[in-house]
């Protein structure tokens, strides 16, 4: 009894250790029956990712429950009734709130074939809208979740309750309970430390070590769970990579760097405006070139370049779209620059990839950058700048994002709905009303305007204003989203209608690009989970192309300013599209991962080292890394170039010079 009195806090560690290892298990399990695997896998690769798994669990738990190892060493009498209370009490609180994140990560799986990232962080202000989701299409899996919750929180309960009936009385004399109290304590101290770093090893374990270890990218994310990533991703972003940075610095070849620099600016085209800032460029256009055309980025939600006729889809949900494709330069292999909407359009606003945690609103190095993006240099112009959406006010963090850019007003369900717009009663206003209130505002403008309208009614759970929009039927596949699409259509459609009778139309240079793929119908390769389809639409201005080389949303910054023919300075890290260039490439962020496109290949790739070459044109689905050892290192050499230019330029404060801030 007096080793069990003098153990007790370290009893309490471990069987919150175990509890929490307990869950993940079954978690892994459940994502074991819902998803299956796209290739075959035997006994012994399932072992293999259960143990790769075991490893990563008990470095969550550690990790996690460092709260709940706080309040156990608070310096009070262990055998107090109301102690027991209180910490069962705050105990299944917390353990609920990861039991509820392993759930949505469950499901979120089913979307963007991953687990979640900095996802958790930035949808707290959408709990409103993501639980009637959750209410209306997944009923049934709530309420097993409410079953294991209550199943879960009777066993912790017994459990604690068993453990503090055992405890004996406290030690006699101070220098007895202090030095019972600290072996406790370093005990429990060594363990975290050791769980937490994964081992013993040198180095703490990596998220991209599951991948490795496991042989494929299911099995990796079979042995990982969303507490884990998301938590690494907070954490990586915050990092900035440092140590892994040296690391490819280390392997990158001497003047990859400024090569990379060239490969961007086009001489012919461009020129830069200090060296120090070897991005920060203008087009060679006199400033009386100028055009000063309205620029109005309809971004439409979870558009998928699979179900675009225009952009080679094998359905075409998005039948006025492909018309008026052909009236416009229209991008055959457009890639989204992620998997989230704010990446998405991030991406467009700052001509930078997300990867990384390289968003605009959620990097703190970039936020306090001085750095003039796309729709601030067009109000020095004498632009007005909007972002409409028809979600409540900050939905997804856009708020502090579109701030930061330099759009001066933002429109949301608010104002829609005083206009008149219906309220689909789960994220917002239908579409229709969102674009119909965006070209009534337009024809009122005195002055240019640039605009960005984000989309709405092809999120989830895809809600149409009635059955007239039900175009395919219960036996097609993703029918409600294909559903979706159609009505997102139409609504362009109703736009374009009104549009083209109005003032503004013949001087407005129209885009209109997905924010990123529909994850569950998209993953079958590389290719369909980052192709969207994207086109740029001002018949007056613009005669109708096809581009078939490989474009990035990060394009579209300098795309827009090229087509304006501004001679303003931008620090850009994509190309204008209409620059005469044999390829095109770009870097896309896949959670902790990143997919490089280079021509006519995409590589998949940890900051470590690389996990799959794909030539995206021929056979989307081979892995060629074996058959094309040049043509890997060739394509490792260019992604480890740009990782580093676009990293060093940020993290030195190199990418706008102050002096320039001023208009």
């Amino acid at each position: 009894m007096e080793q069990e009195t003098r153990l007790i806090r370290l009893y309490l560690f471990l069987n919150n250790i175990v509890s929490l290892v307990v869950v993940l298990f079954l978690f892994r399990l459940a994502f074991l029956f819902t998803y299956r695997a796209p290739d075959p896998w035997s006994m012994k690769d399932l072992l293999t990712a259960f143990g790769v798994g075991l490893r990563f669990d008990l470095s969550t738990a550690a990790y996690v429950l460092i709260p709940l190892t706080l309040l156990i060493f608070i310096p009070t009498d262990s055998r107090s009734a109301r102690l027991r209370k209180i910490f069962s009490g705050i105990s299944l609180i917390w353990f609920g709130l990861l039991i509820l994140c392993l759930f949505v990560d469950l499901i979120y799986y089913s979307y963007a074939g991953r687990h979640l990232t900095f996802e958790i962080f930035n949808t707290t202000g959408d709990l409103f809208p993501l639980l009637l989701i959750g209410l209306k299409q997944y009923l049934p899996g709530i309420f097993a979740l409410l079953l294991f919750m209550a199943f879960f929180s009777f066993c912790y309960a017994a459990l604690v309750r068993e453990l503090f009936r055992r405890e004996g009385a406290i030690p006699s004399g101070l220098l007895r309970r202090v030095f019972v109290y600290t072996t406790n304590l370093l005990l429990v101290a060594g363990l975290t430390v050791v769980l937490g770093r994964g081992g013993l090893q040198m180095k703490p374990q990596k998220m991209s070590e599951a991948y490795l270890a496991c042989g494929s990218t299911y099995l990796g994310n079979l042995a990982l769970n969303g507490v884990y990533t998301s938590l690494r991703t907070l954490y990586s972003a915050d990092e900035n990579k440092e140590k892994l940075w040296w690391k490819i610095r280390s392997v990158s070849p001497e003047g990859a760097q400024d090569k990379e620099v060239r490969r961007i600016i086009s001489p012919e085209r461009e020129e830069v405006v200090d060296s120090a800032y070897p991005l920060f460029r203008h087009f060679r256009y006199a400033k009386e070139e100028f055009r000063p055309l309205n620029v109005v980025i309809f971004i439409m939600e979870s558009w998928t370049g699979k179900f675009t006729g225009s952009v080679g889809g094998i359905e075409d949900a998005t039948p006025f779209f492909s018309s008026l494709s052909r009236e416009g330069i229209v991008f055959r292999n457009f890639f989204a620059s992620g998997q989230r909407s704010i990446e998405g359009i991030s991406a467009v606003l700052t001509s930078l990839p997300p990867w990384g945690g390289m968003i605009l609103s959620l990097n703190a190095t970039l936020a306090q950058m001085p750095v003039k993006f796309l729709p601030a240099m067009l109000q020095e112009k004498g632009y007005n700048t909007y972002f409409i959406h028809g979600a409540k006010y900050d939905s997804m963090g856009f708020a502090s994002l579109t701030r930061h850019a330099g759009l001066s007003t933002y429109i949301s369900k608010k104002e829609i709905l005083k206009a008149g717009g219906k309220d689909d009663g789960i994220w917002g206003i239908y579409d229709e009303d969102t674009f119909q209130f965006a070209h009534r505002l337009f024809t009122e403008q005195k002055q240019p305007f640039f605009s960005v309208i984000f989309s709405l009614s092809s999120h989830t759970p895809y809600k149409r204003p009635s059955k007239d929009f039900d175009h395919y039927g219960a036996e097609t596949p993703f029918a409600e989203f294909l559903n979706s699409l159609r009505y997102s259509d139409y609504a362009l459609a109703r736009f374009f209608e009104e549009a083209k009778k109005a003032g503004y139309f013949r001087d407005t240079v129209f885009v209109i690009l997905g924010d990123h793929t529909e994850g569950s119908a998209n993953r079958d390769n590389l290719y369909e989970m980052f192709h969207v389809p994207c086109l740029i639409y001002a018949p007056a201005h613009l005669k109708p192309m096809v581009i078939d080389r490989p474009v990035t949303q990060a394009d579209l910054a300098p795309t827009i300013l090229d087509i304006l023919r501004s001679s303003a300075p931008h620090a850009s890290a994509g190309i204008s599209a209409l620059t005469p260039t044999p390829g095109g490439q770009g870097l896309l962020a896949y959670g902790d991962r990143m997919v490089f496109v280079k021509d006519d290949w995409l590589l998949l790739s940890s900051v470590e080292r690389s996990q799959g070459l794909f030539n995206y044109r021929q056979n989307p689905d081979a892995d060629l890394s074996e058959k094309e050892g040049d043509r890997l290192r060739e394509m490792e050499d260019a992604l480890h170039a740009h990782l580093l230019l676009v990293n060093d330029l940020v993290v030195r404060n190199r990418l706008f010079p102050p002096r320039h801030l001023s208009p």
